[in-house]
C-alpha cells in the first residue's frame, strides 16, 4: 500500500463513525415497553416517543412485549441488532429486581446491555385502611404490640409493592403478614373494603381513595413532599429517614450498540425530558425526571441500584 493508499484508508477511518452517526437512524426506532398497552410505564413511553421523533427524524414506534415481570420485553431488546433501533422503557423492576427474583434470566443485564439515559423516578406511598392508626409512628408502635397481626397486600409475590413492604417492615423492626394480590389494583380495592389494613402504593392510584376517605395514606418516600398530596409526611419526617421506596425508568439499548447511536438518542432522550408535555406526564404519576444524564451515568444509577437490593431480594428466598 503506497502513501496515497494509506492516507486514504486513515481518513476513510477517522471519518466512518462521523458518517454513520449522521445517517442514524435510517429507519423508525422500536421502542420496546415491557408492559401493557394503558399502563404507567406505557403512557411514558409514547410521551417521550412522541419528542424524541422530532429530534431524531425518524418515528419513534411504542412496541408492548409483556410478560415475565417484564423479562420478555428486556430479553427481546437484548437479542436485537445492536444498530440503534430497538430500545427499551427500563424499570426497576426489570433491571434490579427480576435479577433477585428469579433462578436464570435469558440475557444479563451488565453483559447484554447499555443504559441510554435515566428518565425518571417515582416514589411510593404507604396507604393505610382507615381502622389504622393515622401516623406511621402510631402504626408501627400497634405493629410492634401484635407482631405478624397486621396485614400488607401486594401486586404479588415478587412484585415491587411485595419487596418494598418487607423493606419497610425492616426498617421499623416490626413484623407484618403479607397477602399477595394478581396486582395491587385488587389489593387497593380490598384495603379500601378493610380486607387488609396496609399497601405500598402510588400517588396516582391510591389518592382519589384517600380524597374519598375510604383509605389514608400515611407517608410518601421522596425527599420532599409530593404536590399531589402536600398534606402527606415524608418517612423522613415521619422518623424513618433511611427508608426508600420508588420505582425508576430509564431506556436502555443492545450492549453492542454503537457509541455515536447511543450518544443520539441520549440527545433525543434529554431534549423529550426537557419538554412540557413529558414534564406534566409525570407530574400527572408523581414522578420526577432524572435526566438529563449520560449513558455512563446512568449505567452508574443501576449498578448501585443492583448492588443494593439485589441482595435482598435474594435473602427474601422468594420462589419464581
Amino acid at each position: 500500500m503506497d502513501r496515497r493508499q494509506s492516507l486514504a484508508a486513515l481518513l476513510a477511518t477517522t471519518l466512518a463513525p462521523a458518517a454513520w452517526a449522521q445517517a442514524f437512524p435510517s429507519k423508525p426506532v422500536r421502542l420496546v415497553v415491557a408492559f401493557g398497552p394503558g399502563s404507567g410505564n406505557d403512557l411514558i413511553a409514547r410521551e417521550l416517543a412522541r419528542y424524541m421523533s422530532e429530534s431524531l427524524g425518524q418515528p419513534v414506534v411504542v412496541e408492548n412485549r409483556p410478560g415475565g415481570g417484564g423479562s420478555v420485553g428486556t430479553d427481546v431488546v437484548a437479542k436485537a441488532a445492536p444498530d440503534g433501533h430497538t430500545i427499551g422503557l427500563g424499570t426497576s423492576s426489570q433491571l434490579v429486581m427480576n435479577i433477585g427474583l428469579y433462578k436464570s434470566l435469558p440475557f444479563d443485564v451488565e453483559r447484554d446491555l447499555r443504559n441510554i439515559g435515566l428518565v425518571s423516578r417515582t416514589g411510593m406511598v404507604l396507604v393505610a385502611s382507615t381502622r389504622m392508626p393515622r401516623t406511621l409512628a402510631e402504626l408501627i408502635a400497634l405493629a410492634k404490640s401484635q407482631p405478624g397481626k397486621i396485614t400488607y397486600g401486594s401486586g404479588g409475590p415478587g412484585s415491587i409493592s411485595h419487596i418494598v413492604g418487607e423493606a419497610f417492615a425492616r426498617a421499623a423492626g416490626i413484623s407484618l403478614l403479607h397477602v399477595p394480590y394478581k396486582g395491587n389494583g385488587p389489593a387497593l380495592a380490598d384495603l379500601a373494603g378493610g380486607h387488609v389494613d396496609l399497601l405500598f402504593d402510588g400517588f396516582l392510584s391510591s389518592n382519589p381513595l384517600s380524597q374519598q376517605g375510604k383509605a389514608q395514606i400515611l407517608a410518601v418516600s421522596s425527599p420532599q413532599r409530593s404536590p399531589m398530596g402536600p398534606q402527606v409526611p415524608t418517612f423522613a419526617e415521619s422518623g424513618l429517614p433511611d427508608y426508600q421506596a420508588y420505582t425508576w425508568n430509564n431506556l436502555f439499548a443492545p450492549a453492542a450498540t454503537p457509541p455515536a447511536a447511543l450518544e443520539r438518542l441520549n440527545a433525543a432522550l434529554n431534549h423529550a425530558l426537557a419538554q412540557p408535555g413529558v414534564k406534566e406526564r409525570l407530574a400527572q404519576g408523581a414522578s420526577e425526571a432524572l435526566g438529563p444524564t449520560t449513558p455512563a451515568q446512568a449505567d452508574s444509577f443501576g449498578q448501585a441500584e443492583r448492588a443494593r437490593w439485589v441482595p435482598f431480594v435474594r435473602g427474601l428466598n422468594i420462589e419464581m
